[in-house]
């Protein structure tokens, strides 16, 4: 609590999870009072019914620390790009740390919260349900409560506590600085890390523990730079292998988000006869600007070219499709994998986390017209 989340005796934390989830019970309902720390507990959206009610809440209750999420952020940032709200409530006099988890942090919206919250420290941490602590972020300095290692953004900075990270090449050999590979913790693990699956004992070390032995296998892909660093790019099923280039799908979000139009964005595999796997974007714009077909096909154009110069003209988009809403889990996490099976015309089972059904039948539609294009 006080090392990652800046959270200390007579302090006040707001977690925005929903406390049906690991976040939410481990930093809403038992982490806080264990460290005598105060927990806001709230029953509803970041955005509703204004782009303010976190700040709002933060004022009222003298909160200190935030923890919340990526998705969480970004919809603060669409609706609030100029911190208006945030201005209106005043809580960058209060709130001293913010940490977030859940899904990668794009470097667009890490940014923004540097500018409309310039007095608080940012802690981007990566950590998974399977282990309950944080296999990477940045630790605070306990004497001015300010971050040790210089944030970088899209980097989950340094490795946690108790963790001997690795990235390693699809054999199992250890990938240079800056490769993407798939994540991997060296055994044995922290106390924190799960036991085993409830009653499945075989199922827990065939999917964690026998792809790398050794190794904890995390499912996740990233790189370590040549100082350490570790960043988080995307799961491993979302690796697009293309001419001859794993590209991730993290780093092609990432770009897309640098632009001032996009709101939020997922990238998917899509096989293509001729060119095999190719990205294909999805895209909610700022505000969900409605525009002319004309205007629409100049913002495919000019995001595609980002791409193009940013990444390179291997890893074009084979299409952007721009929608209303994302399918997304109750915790936020857009769900890629279900959106890639609707894509490539594969059954799927309805998520049990999903938050929003109606939003696989308006993904249906719109790659219906994409298609028909």
């Amino acid at each position: 609590m006080e090392n990652y989340w800046d959270a200390r005796r007579g302090d006040c934390q707001f977690s925005t999870s929903d406390i049906g989830w690991i976040v939410g019970h481990s930093f809403t309902v038992w982490g806080p009072p264990l460290n005598n720390v105060a927990s806001v507990v709230f029953d509803g959206k970041p955005h509703y019914p204004n782009a303010g009610i976190v700040w709002e809440l933060c004022k009222k209750f003298n909160v200190t620390s935030i923890f919340s999420s990526p998705t969480a952020m970004r919809l603060l940032k669409k609706e609030d790009f100029d911190g208006q709200w945030l201005q209106k409530w005043g809580p960058s006099t209060i709130v001293k740390g913010i940490s977030f988890a859940g899904e990668r942090m794009d470097p667009d919206t890490i940014k923004w919260v540097r500018k409309v919250l310039p007095y608080t420290a940012v802690n981007d941490t990566w950590w998974q349900t399977e282990i309950g602590y944080p296999i990477g972020g940045d630790l605070l300095n306990q004497a001015y409560r300010g971050p040790i290692y210089p944030t970088l953004p899209g980097s989950v900075c340094k490795p946690g506590v108790g963790m001997d990270i690795k990235i390693f090449k699809d054999d199992n050999t250890e990938c240079e600085p800056n490769e993407l590979g798939k994540v991997v913790v060296k055994l044995p693990m922290p106390p924190q890390f799960m036991k085993s699956i409830w009653r499945r004992d075989e199922t827990f070390v065939e999917k964690y523990l026998t792809e790398t032995p050794g190794y904890y296998t995390s499912g996740d892909a990233g790189k370590i730079d040549e100082y350490g660093y570790l960043s988080i790019m995307t799961r491993v099923d979302d690796v697009i292998n293309m001419a001859a280039h794993r590209i991730s799908t993290g780093r092609l979000e990432e770009v897309l988000m640098d632009n001032r139009k996009v709101s939020e964005t997922a990238i998917v595999a899509f096989y293509d006869d001729l060119k095999g796997e190719c990205p294909l974007a999805f895209v909610i714009l700022q505000n969900n600007e409605k525009k002319t077909p004309q205007e629409l096909a100049d913002i495919k154009k000019e995001l595609n070219n980002d791409i193009r110069r940013e990444v390179g003209a291997f890893a074009s988009l084979i299409g952007v499709i721009i929608c209303d809403k994302l399918p997304k889990t109750r915790s936020s996490k857009i769900l890629r994998a279900t959106m890639k099976n609707i894509a490539a015309n594969q059954e799927y089972k309805m998520p049990a986390t999903i938050e929003d059904p109606s939003s696989l039948d308006h993904i249906e539609e719109k790659l219906a017209e994409w298609k028909k294009e």
